[in-house]
């Protein structure tokens, strides 16, 4: 079995209140970040050469989005493509979108509620994305 690497990180015991479009950097791996605001933004993910294998963190909606969505996306400067999910979970529904190849992850104006989640896993090469929403559409891929 081959190391991938590993990354320092807060391991989930970090918690912060995204109110406004952000970049994160390497330093955020292991954070939780609670979608918080009543105009919807974009989070930019850190390419996946920076992250490194090890980089995760977690996205909880805590406001609704009202009017636009919320968007966490990959760093299209440096990375085309390289978010894979094999799955985010739907209350209502057991087959929720899954693919490989998108550019965003995206909580949809008026169907995301609060609660839904997304984490991200990074392993050097690909964002790996796991998650649930409460209704179909809650969390869409592009």
């Amino acid at each position: 079995m081959a190391k991938l690497g590993s990354r320092a990180g807060w391991n989930g015991n970090y918690c912060h209140d995204l109110t406004a479009t952000t970049s994160l950097t390497p330093a955020d791996s292991g954070k939780v970040f609670f979608l918080n605001s009543s105009t919807e933004f974009t989070v930019t993910l850190p390419s996946v050469a920076d992250a490194g294998a090890g980089f995760n963190v977690k996205f909880i909606v805590k406001a609704a989005p009202d009017g636009d969505a919320y968007v966490v996306t990959e760093k299209t400067s440096a990375d085309t493509n390289v978010i894979i999910t094999n799955g985010i979970n739907e209350l209502t529904d057991s087959v929720g979108p899954s693919n490989t190849g998108h550019t965003t992850v995206t909580f949809a104006d008026g169907v995301a509620i609060a609660g839904d989640w997304v984490d991200l896993l990074c392993d050097g090469s690909n964002w790996y994305a796991t998650g649930q929403t409460k209704a179909d559409g809650g969390i869409t891929l592009a």
